[in-house]
């Protein structure tokens, strides 16, 4: 089938303007070659799209089923055609990235900040949530790309390794584990452990990582690793975790130690929807953080 965007758009002009003289005109285009156009389409879809008067043009049966797809068919790829156009020349764009709480919380900041300088025009909405709720807003198309631990086996998603992220014991420097250059998990345990929640991603990893963490119950648990930084600063007590959510090494309270006796890690995953073709905004946001997660493996590599 010989059918070209030209004899699409030119059946749909017809039907808009009601006649073929008043199409040409806002075409561009001489009247017989459009109704030539029109009649192309016709012959390769052998069927009548148009019933044809001396004084009018009117949709057949067949015409009126076939406009609608037609229109919502020639708006996508407009749609799409502009976008490319918009993010080319840095003008727009949305993306909406799902992510657990740890990761929003020191690898986005540097994603943001290094796309922001490339694409100044195209804005982020960053979703903080459960890895359940990013598989769920990945699926219903509210999120376009999600970063989460555990992706499990799922035939609509396709799930990209990011980085592998260290678990660690977060102090005071004034703590007496600070001495240490590093820490087992007992240790952790006896000055007195506050957590991650129960069913959150870290605590899940912690406590398949270290069963007797799953039997042993911390001092006190929260639900984002702010907070949990913000307890262990308060003298709480001491908190592990991730690579991505301990605090700089330069923070004037807060230091950390490596946690042996068993050394726990997570994987992290970038996630997209298979089948689902991302926006010109989504790749280049996907793009820059796969270049960052590679930074931050380069800079862990000669570390622990």
């Amino acid at each position: 089938m010989n059918i070209d965007l030209r004899q699409l758009r030119a059946f749909v002009e017809v039907v808009q303007a009601g006649s073929f003289s008043r199409a040409a005109r806002k075409l561009g285009v001489s009247q017989s070659a459009l109704s030539q156009a029109v009649r192309q389409l016709e012959d390769e879809l052998q069927v009548r799209l148009l019933d044809r008067t001396t004084r009018s043009v009117q949709l057949s049966k067949v015409g009126v089923e076939f406009l609608p797809g037609i229109q919502r068919l020639l708006a996508d790829l407009d749609h799409q055609i502009q976008d490319l156009r918009d993010l080319r020349e840095h003008r727009r764009g949305h993306v909406t990235v799902a992510c657990v709480p740890s990761v929003a919380l020191r690898l986005m900041p540097v994603v943001l900040a290094n796309f922001q300088r490339e694409y100044p025009m195209v804005s982020v909405t960053l979703k903080e949530v459960s890895r359940h709720q990013i598989i769920a807003g990945l699926r219903s198309g509210d999120a376009e790309l999600g970063i989460a631990n555990v992706p499990g086996e799922d035939a609509d998603l396709d799930a990209t390794k990011l980085l592998t992220d260290r678990f660690a014991l977060v102090m005071r420097r004034d703590h007496r584990l600070a001495s240490q250059s590093a820490v087992n998990w007992m240790d952790g345990v006896a000055a007195g452990m506050i957590a991650m929640a129960t069913g959150t991603g870290i605590r899940l990893e912690m406590e398949r990582g270290l069963q007797e963490l799953g039997r042993s119950s911390p001092l006190h648990e929260a639900e984002h690793p702010a907070t949990l930084l913000a307890m262990v600063e308060a003298g709480v007590g001491v908190a592990p975790l991730p690579g991505l959510a301990l605090p700089a090494t330069d923070h004037p309270v807060l230091t950390f130690r490596r946690l042996l006796d068993p050394v726990i890690e997570r994987d992290l995953y970038l996630i997209r929807r298979v089948g689902r073709d991302l926006s010109p905004a989504g790749r280049a946001l996907y793009r820059g953080i796969q270049l960052v997660a590679q930074s931050i493996r380069e800079r862990t590599a000669a570390g622990w």
